[in-house]
C-alpha cells in the first residue's frame, strides 16, 4: 500500500513540475524527461521500497582497511572501522546512499545555487527562486564558505577528515546509474554533482543562516522613530522575572576592557529609557495619536522580512547530576528545536574506531557526530541567539555608487561578479559590492535594507572544523569536552555536558563581538570606523558554570546570563518561558528518573498561559456576555493550561491572546507599515497587564471619548475572539470533516513537509500537543527536531531518542518516515549502542562489510 501512495504522490508531482514550468511562462525550461521518469525499468517505479534483507557488500576505492556496517531494527547504522579516515568515508557513503537529494538542495540552498535545478519560479507571494539565489550571493555566504574552506585547508587533520568523507560520498554518486537516482533528481530532470569540502562549507554556512541569522536592526529603528521615549520601556533588554542560563549571582571573570560609552561619536546610540509610571501626555504618544508618524518618517521603510529565520528556532536542554536522580547516575536531556522536514536535518549514527565509539545524530553532508554520547560523556546544544549581525547605512560618493565616505574620505568598493545559473535561461549576472564592513545587499533605493552593508560575524569567523566535532565525539571527561569546544565558533551554542565520573556542566559557547552598550541593535553609522567592533569577548569570559549546587544545568533560549555580566550582548528573541519551567520543574525532586524526563520534554503545560490567563480573566466585564461567550470563558476557567491535543481550550486561550496583544499594540499594528516595525514580545504584554492595567498603551488609538484601560481592551478582545471561534470552528469542520468544535491539534495542524516542497511527500495532519511557549515547542512545522535522553550508568549507557523522520530519504522506502508517528505521540525507541561489531543483540537486523580495492 505505502508503495501505491509513494507512486500516486509521484504522479501528481510529476504533473505539478510541469505546471510550474510552463505556467510561469520561463523561456527555454524544460519538463522532465517524462519518458525516462515514467519508465519502469528507471524510472520512479525503480524508486519504491528495496529494503532488503542484507545490504550489499562493497568493494570501495579509498578505504585503507576493512569496515564493518551493523544495521538495527531502525536502519541505524552502526560503523565499526580500524580509522577515523575509514569511518568518515563510510559515513559520507551512507550519507550519500540515504540523503543525497537532501545534502545537495541544502548546499544549493545556502550556496545561491536553487534555480540550476529548480529554474527560476515562485517560492511564496514575493520571492522567487532566481532572488532567494542572489540574495545568498549579495549576502557573502559564498565568500564566507570559501574563506571557511581556506581555513580548514591550514589543518592537515581536518582536512584529512572532510576529505575522507568527501571521497565517501563521491564512491556512492560514481555507483549510480539514472535509474539509482533519488526521485527528486528524476521530477527536476538534473543528475547528482560530484561532492566537494565547499559543498560541506555551505552546509555550515547553511545552519549558521538557520540559527545565527536573526537581526531587526532596521525594525528597531523604525520603532524607536514611532515610540521616542517610550521605546525602552516597551522593548526593555531584560526582565525581572527571567532565570538566566548561568543563574543569577555567579561570579563572572572580566579580562578586557569593557568600551565605557554607550556608542561611539557617529554612530546610533540607543535612547535613554523613561522611568516611572507612563500618562498620556508623555512624550512619545504625546496629545496626538503615535499614529501620526506616518510611513514616510520612518527611517527604513523597504524592511527585509520573509528570509529571517523562523524565531522558534530553539531548542531545550539541561543536565542533573546523580544527587537528584534515582539511579545516583547523571543523566542528560537535550531536544533542538529546528524545522521540520522529510528528508529530516537528522541522520542517525554510531561511529567506532580504536579511538572512540560514538552515538548520536550527524548531519547529512558533515562528518562526525553532532549530538550525542560515547562510554564516558554526552552532550547537546541548544541555540545561544545573540545578535552577531550589524547594518550599517552608507554614505555614496555620487549616483555611481562606487565610492562611499570611511572617516572624512572616500573608499572604493571591492567588487565580486556573482553567476547564478538559472535552468532553462542560462547565466545571469550580479555584482555585488563589498566595503570594510561586508556586502552591499542592495543599492537599488525599491530594494529592502538598500545601501547598507551586511555585516556577519559568520561571514568573518569561520565555522567550526569536523576536527572540534571529532575531539568531542572521542571525549572522556570535563576537560577533554572543554577543550574540544574552545575552538566551536558559529552559530554560538549553549552545550550542556554530563560525564560518567558525575560532573555536570554548560557553556554558552561561540565568538562574541565585544560591544559597547547598545551597539548593534539599531542601525549604525556606516561612514565612521567607530562602529566596528574592535576584538571578541575572550574565551575564557564566554559565560559557563560546573558542577552548581543546585545539581543541574540547563538552558532553553533565554538570557544568557543576568545584567551583572561584565560584556554586552543583545537579542530580540530571548525566551521568557521554557527556561522558566525548566528550572521549576528540575527544583522539585531529587530522585528523577528517565521517564520523569520524557514527561519534561514532551510537558504540554505553558507557562505563558499560566501567567497570562488569570489576569485576562480577573479584567474582564462579562454582564453584557451572550451564552455562547459564557460557554467559551467557563472552558478556559476549568483549564489547566495544558496544550493537549484533545482539548478545546487552547484554542480559545491561543485566539484571545492574538486578539488582546493586537489590541493593545495598536499604535503600532494598526499602521499600515506594521510589518515594518519591531513589535513587543508576549511576555512585556502580559507584564504590563499584570503591573499596569491603566497604561496609556490600553487606550484605544482610534477613540476620542474615552481612555480605554486593561479591562475594555480584555473584554472587547475576548469578544473578538468569541466571532473568531465561530469562523474557526466552521473552518475546521471542513478541513476535517467533523462536526464539533476545534481541538488544539487540528488548529494547529502539525506538519513534516517535504524539503523541497513536493507536495505527496511530506506528512500532514500529525495530531500532537504542544505550544511554542512549552517545553514540546511543537508548531506548524517547527519542533523538537530530536529528542535524546541519556543515563550515565556504571556499567554502558542508556538512551532513549526518536526524530520527526526516518532514516531513509527514499519516499518509497518503509524507513523514510517510520518515527514520525511515534514521535508524534511523545514516545521513544531505545537506542542500541554496540560495543562490538559481533555483539550479540536481538534488534539486530543486517550487517554490511566495505573492503577496500586492491
Amino acid at each position: 500500500m505505502k508503495i501505491v501512495k509513494f507512486l500516486f504522490s509521484l504522479i501528481a508531482a510529476s504533473g505539478l513540475t510541469w505546471g510550474l514550468n510552463t505556467s510561469h511562462n520561463i523561456k527555454g525550461a524544460p519538463i522532465p524527461a517524462m519518458g525516462s521518469l515514467m519508465s519502469p525499468f528507471e524510472g520512479y517505479w525503480h524508486n519504491g521500497d528495496k529494503i532488503t534483507a542484507s545490504p550489499d557488500d562493497q568493494i570501495l576505492k579509498g578505504l585503507k582497511g576493512t569496515v564493518k556496517i551493523v544495521y538495527d531494527d531502525r536502519a541505524i547504522p552502526h560503523i565499526f572501522a580500524e580509522n577515523i579516515e575509514d569511518a568518515y568515508f563510510t559515513q559520507g557513503f551512507l550519507h550519500a546512499s540515504n540523503r543525497l537529494w537532501e545534502m545537495e538542495f541544502i548546499a544549493r540552498a545556502a550556496g545561491g545555487g536553487l534555480s540550476e535545478v529548480l529554474g527560476d519560479r515562485k517560492i511564496s507571494a514575493t520571492l522567487s527562486t532566481l532572488e532567494v539565489d542572489k540574495l545568498a550571493r549579495r549576502r557573502g555566504i559564498v565568500k564566507g564558505a570559501e574563506n571557511t574552506l581556506a581555513d580548514w585547508e591550514k589543518d592537515p587533520e581536518t582536512m584529512k577528515q572532510i576529505t575522507a568523507y568527501s571521497a565517501g560520498v563521491n564512491a556512492l554518486i560514481a555507483k549510480l546509474t539514472y535509474k539509482d537516482y533519488p526521485v527528486e533528481y528524476k521530477i527536476f530532470g538534473v543528475a547528482p554533482e560530484t561532492w566537494t569540502p565547499l559543498k560541506m562549507a555551505l552546509i555550515s554556512k547553511y545552519m549558521a543562516l538557520d540559527l545565527a541569522l536573526g537581526s531587526q536592526d532596521m525594525q528597531a529603528t523604525n520603532a524607536r522613530t514611532v515610540l521616542g521615549p517610550d521605546f525602552d520601556f516597551v522593548f526593555p533588554e531584560y526582565f525581572k522575572e527571567q532565570s538566566p542560563i548561568v543563574p543569577a549571582g555567579t561570579a563572572f571573570k572580566k579580562s578586557a576592557p569593557v568600551p565605557a560609552t554607550a556608542m561611539a561619536k557617529g554612530a546610533t546610540s540607543s535612547v535613554s529609557p523613561k522611568k516611572g509610571p507612563l500618562s498620556k501626555n508623555d512624550v512619545g504618544l504625546g496629545n496626538s495619536s503615535i499614529s501620526s508618524v506616518d510611513n514616510n518618517t520612518l527611517p527604513f521603510p523597504d524592511v527585509e522580512n520573509e528570509t529571517q529565520p523562523d524565531p522558534g528556532n530553539g531548542s531545550n536542554n539541561w543536565a542533573v547530576s546523580g544527587s537528584k536522580t534515582k539511579s545516583k547516575h547523571p543523566i542528560l536531556c537535550g531536544d533542538p528545536h529546528l524545522n521540520m522536514r522529510l528528508p529530516s536535518i537528522w541522520y542517525e549514527i554510531e561511529i567506532s574506531t580504536p579511538e572512540m565509539n560514538v552515538y548520536g545524530v550527524s548531519i547529512p553532508g558533515i562528518p562526525a557526530v553532532i549530538i550525542g554520547f560515547n562510554d564516558h560523556i554526552a552532550w547537546t546544544q541548544t541555540n545561544v541567539g545573540h545578535d552577531i549581525v550589524d547594518w550599517l547605512s552608507i554614505k555614496w560618493k555620487d549616483n555611481k555608487k562606487m565610492e562611499y565616505l570611511l572617516d572624512g574620505s572616500y573608499r572604493k568598493v571591492d567588487l565580486r561578479i556573482e553567476d547564478v545559473v538559472v535552468k532553462g535561461v542560462g547565466v545571469v549576472r550580479d555584482t555585488v559590492k563589498y566595503t570594510v564592513w561586508g556586502p552591499v545587499v542592495y543599492e537599488n533605493d525599491t530594494m529592502p535594507n538598500a545601501n547598507m552593508a551586511f555585516r556577519w560575524l559568520a561571514n568573518e569567523m569561520v565555522e567550526s572544523s569536523s576536527k572540534v566535532f571529532y575531539n568531542l565525539n572521542k571525549a572522556k571527561n570535563y576537560d577533554e569536552y572543554a577543550a574540544a569546544i574552545q575552538d566551536y565558533n558559529i552559530p554560538a551554542q549553549n552545550y550542556a555536558f554530563a560525564c560518567k565520573d558525575g560532573d555536570i556542566a554548560l557553556r554558552v559557547q561561540g565568538k562574541y563581538p565585544l560591544k559597547p552598550k547598545g551597539q548593534g541593535r539599531f542601525v549604525q553609522d556606516g561612514s565612521v570606523s567607530s562602529s566596528s567592533w574592535k576584538t571578541m569577548v575572550p574565551s575564557a569570559d564566554v559565560p559557563f558554570y560546573r558542577n552548581p549546587s543546585r545539581g543541574f544545568v540547563s538552558s532553553a533560549n533565554q538570557h544568557s546570563t543576568d545584567p551583572s555580566y561584565p560584556y554586552y550582548y543583545n537579542s530580540e528573541n530571548f525566551d521568557a518561558y521554557r527556561g522558566r519551567t525548566v528550572n521549576n520543574l528540575l527544583v522539585k525532586s531529587d530522585s528523577f528518573t528517565i521517564e520523569d524526563m520524557m514527561k519534561m520534554q514532551t510537558d504540554n503545560s505553558s507557562l505563558l498561559a499560566a501567567e497570562a490567563l488569570p489576569e485576562m480573566i480577573k479584567n474582564l466585564d462579562v454582564a453584557a456576555f451572550s451564552a455562547p461567550e459564557q460557554a467559551l470563558l467557563a472552558d478556559l476557567k476549568g483549564w489547566n493550561f495544558y496544550f493537549n491535543p484533545e482539548l478545546t481550550a487552547p484554542v480559545v486561550f491561543e485566539e484571545w491572546m492574538t486578539a488582546f496583544y493586537d489590541a493593545t499594540w495598536d499604535e503600532i499594528l494598526a499602521r499600515p507599515d506594521a510589518k515594518r516595525i519591531m513589535k513587543p514580545t508576549t511576555h512585556r504584554t502580559v507584564s504590563l497587564l499584570r503591573d499596569d492595567p491603566n497604561s496609556k498603551f490600553f487606550d484605544n488609538t482610534k477613540t476620542t471619548d474615552k481612555k480605554e484601560t486593561a479591562k475594555d481592551i480584555c473584554t472587547a478582545s475576548f469578544k473578538t475572539m468569541a466571532a473568531e471561534m465561530v469562523k474557526k470552528t466552521a473552518e475546521i469542520a471542513a478541513k476535517f470533516s467533523e462536526n464539533q468544535k476545534p481541538t488544539w491539534a487540528n488548529y494547529k495542524d502539525t506538519e513534516v513537509p517535504h524539503i523541497s516542497n513536493i507536495p505527496g511527500l511530506g506528512r500532514s495532519h500529525i495530531m500532537n500537543g504542544g505550544h511554542r511557549n512549552s517545553l514540546n515547542a511543537t508548531k506548524k512545522n517547527n519542533g523538537p527536531s530530536w529528542r535524546m535522553i541519556v543515563e550515565l550508568g556504571a556499567d554502558k549507557p542508556r538512551a532513549f531518542v526518536v526524530y520527526p523522520g526516518g532514516q531513509s530519504g527514499n519516499p518509497g522506502n518503509k524507513h523514510y518516515d517510520d518515527f514520525v508517528d511515534k514521535w508524534g505521540k511523545g514516545e521513544y525507541y531505545e537506542a542500541v549502542f554496540l560495543r562490538k561489531a559481533d555483539e550479540a543483540n536481538p534488534r539486530i537486523a543486517s550487517t554490511q562489510t566495505f573492503t577496500p580495492q586492491k
